[in-house]
């Protein structure tokens, strides 16, 4: 058996895919597959997938039939996929030469389903020149069992190793026994979270690597987390939901309900970050004030305050208490006040 495979979705990205997939096939362990997925390109980028293939047997290629996005495109390299663990990798990114032979050693050791390891973001504009460039701050290695990994969800989540699947190495057998696939109807995002939470739910070990191993850009020309879509907006619902399911397993207690409703805070600050105050959005403001009732509308985004939570929400993070408060009690224009304060002063410029 193949030791990993790796999973490429590509959809145009002629320009910096063979970059791409030369990281992946001069990686130090070469018991590797590197399944590229053709997603209807229309530059050369179908080509070149098929040069690459000419030049090394490990590499398949799958030419799509109709356009499916990531989601579609990462199922079908994963139904291909023979490895023992699965990598993913986006065609435009590129791995650090020992990913595969570090991480896979270390599932090997623990037994782990997964493992997940640091990455630099590189945020990069139309003229290619460098934004910023930011490295996770993990600090050592850990071990959670199928107990300790709830103990530890809020840290973990906080370190954002799941809000990324090309961080990560899968055992490729519990993806396909216990059907965690990717969404398809995720075209614009949160498509990662989503398959992370639901494949954390699922595993009972779990090894973090604090080293640095995968190189992301975030280009202004191709990121599709910059552009306004109501796709985006219901996606980041539905990768809620997938949340939701591991809150229900946790403590019925005052702090366990404040650090929900922190969580509940960032997802809608994020909402509106990123979609609803895009200059894009044709939303009126009437109707951007009263999207605040649609997402509470969802049962697991809905909460109530009472004097145990409101102190546990001052001792862990004070600031989201006026935010709370409104949203809580549905003073909808107060609630979107804040986020807007929020948004003018954090919000990222390209």
């Amino acid at each position: 058996m193949t030791k990993v495979s790796v999973v490429m979705p590509v959809y145009n990205g002629e320009k910096f895919l063979k970059q791409a997939v030369d990281s992946i096939r001069n990686q130090t362990m070469e018991d590797i597959e590197i399944i590229l997925v053709n997603d209807q390109s229309t530059d050369a980028s179908g080509r070149i997938c098929d040069e690459l293939k000419e030049e090394d047997s490990r590499i398949h290629v799958i030419h799509l039939e109709e356009n499916k996005g990531i989601c579609g495109a990462r199922n079908a390299g994963l139904r291909a996929a023979k490895g023992e663990y699965v990598a993913f990798c986006d065609n435009d990114d590129f791995f650090l030469p020992n990913l595969i032979a570090d991480n896979y050693s270390l599932a090997k050791e623990y037994d782990a389903d997964m493992v997940k390891f640091g990455r630099k973001l590189i945020d990069v504009d139309s003229n290619g020149n460098v934004l910023r460039e930011k490295e996770t701050p993990l600090k050592e290695l850990a071990f959670y069992d199928t107990a300790s990994k709830m103990t530890h969800y809020f840290s973990i989540k906080s370190k954002g190793l799941l809000m990324n699947v090309w961080n990560g190495m899968y055992r490729l057998s519990s993806i396909k026994e216990k059907d965690i696939w990717f969404n398809e109807f995720m075209r614009f995002g949160s498509e990662d979270a989503d398959f992370s939470y639901r494949f954390f739910l699922s595993a009972e070990k779990i090894v973090v690597n604090p080293y640095s191993y995968y190189v992301h850009y975030r280009r202004n020309d191709f990121s599709t987390s910059r552009k306004f879509s109501m796709n985006k907006l219901e996606s980041m619902v539905l990768a809620s939901e997938s949340e939701a399911r591991i809150f229900e397993l946790m403590p019925d207690t005052a702090e366990i309900k404040a650090r929900k409703i922190i969580e509940i805070n960032k997802l809608i600050m994020n909402m509106y970050t990123q979609q609803v105050f895009h200059e894009e959005n044709p939303m009126t403001l009437k109707e951007r004030i009263q999207y605040l009732s649609k997402i509470k509308s969802h049962e697991h985004l809905n909460y109530e305050l009472d004097s145990e939570i409101k102190k546990e929400l001052k001792k862990i993070k004070k600031k989201h208490l006026p935010f709370s408060k409104a949203y809580a009690n549905g003073w909808n224009q107060a609630a979107y006040g804040l986020l807007k304060i929020q948004y003018l002063m954090n919000n990222e410029k390209w």
